[in-house]
C-alpha cells in the first residue's frame, strides 16, 4: 500500500496551479494534470477527490504564499497609521500579481455554477479577513479607532485599497502600475479610512 506524502500532495497543487493558469478551470482535466505532475489518475485521485478540490488548495497556496508578507505586518502597538500603509502596499501589490489575477477571473467565471466561490471564502479568504478584523478590533479597544464592527471596517479598508485598480483586477489593463501609483493609492485610501474611523474627539 503506497503511503499518502505532503511532499506528493505540494506538487500536485504545484503542477495542478500551471495547468489552471495555461488553460483555464473548463479546460483543465484531471487527467492533464496527473500528466503534469507525473502520477496516474488513481493516485491523484487518492489525493484530491475533485478538480474543484485541487483548484480551492491551489488558490489557498497561491493567496496565502503572496498574502502572508502583507498579514505579517499587522502587529498591534505600533504605529497605526504606518502598520496600514506596510499592510496597504503589500496586499495590493500581491493582489495585482499576475497568477492571482488570473485565479481570480477563473473564480468569477466559475464561482457560482461549481461553488467553489463560496468554499474559497469559507476555507481561505474569510480566515485572512478575519485576521485584519481581529487587528482592528485591537486597536478600536486602545481608542486608536472609533468602535465599530470590525468585520466592517475590513471590508472597507481592502475595498479601498483595490478601489482605484478594478480594470487591473479584472484583467483588463493594458500595462501593471507602477509602484509609485500603488503607493500612492494605499496612502490615499488609508488617509480616508483613518479619517472615517477616527475615534471622537
Amino acid at each position: 500500500m503506497r503511503v499518502k506524502t505532503e511532499d506528493r500532495r505540494q506538487a500536485i497543487v504545484a503542477g495542478a496551479a500551471k495547468v489552471f493558469l495555461e488553460q483555464g478551470f473548463d479546460a483543465t482535466s484531471m487527467a492533464q494534470i496527473a500528466a503534469q505532475v507525473g502520477v496516474t489518475k488513481p493516485t491523484l485521485y487518492g489525493y484530491f477527490p475533485s478538480k474543484e478540490d485541487i483548484f480551492l488548495h491551489v488558490m489557498k497556496k497561491v493567496a496565502t504564499e503572496l498574502l502572508a508578507a502583507a498579514f505579517e505586518r499587522l502587529a498591534p502597538g505600533k504605529d497605526l497609521g504606518q502598520t496600514l500603509l506596510n499592510f496597504g502596499e503589500h496586499f495590493l501589490a500581491s493582489m495585482l500579481q499576475p497568477d492571482l489575477i488570473t485565479l481570480r477571473g477563473i473564480i468569477m467565471t466559475e464561482g457560482r455554477r461549481s461553488g467553489i466561490g463560496a468554499l474559497l471564502f469559507d476555507k481561505g479568504l474569510a480566515q485572512e479577513i478575519a485576521k485584519l478584523a481581529a487587528f482592528l478590533a485591537t486597536e478600536m479597544e486602545a481608542g486608536q479607532l472609533r468602535r465599530a464592527k470590525p468585520d466592517t471596517a475590513a471590508a472597507h479598508l481592502l475595498g479601498m485599497l483595490e478601489s482605484e485598480y478594478q480594470q487591473h483586477l479584472l484583467g483588463a489593463a493594458s500595462e501593471p502600475p507602477t509602484a509609485a501609483q500603488v503607493s500612492q493609492s494605499v496612502q490615499d485610501a488609508v488617509a480616508v479610512f483613518l479619517r472615517g474611523y477616527a475615534p471622537a474627539a
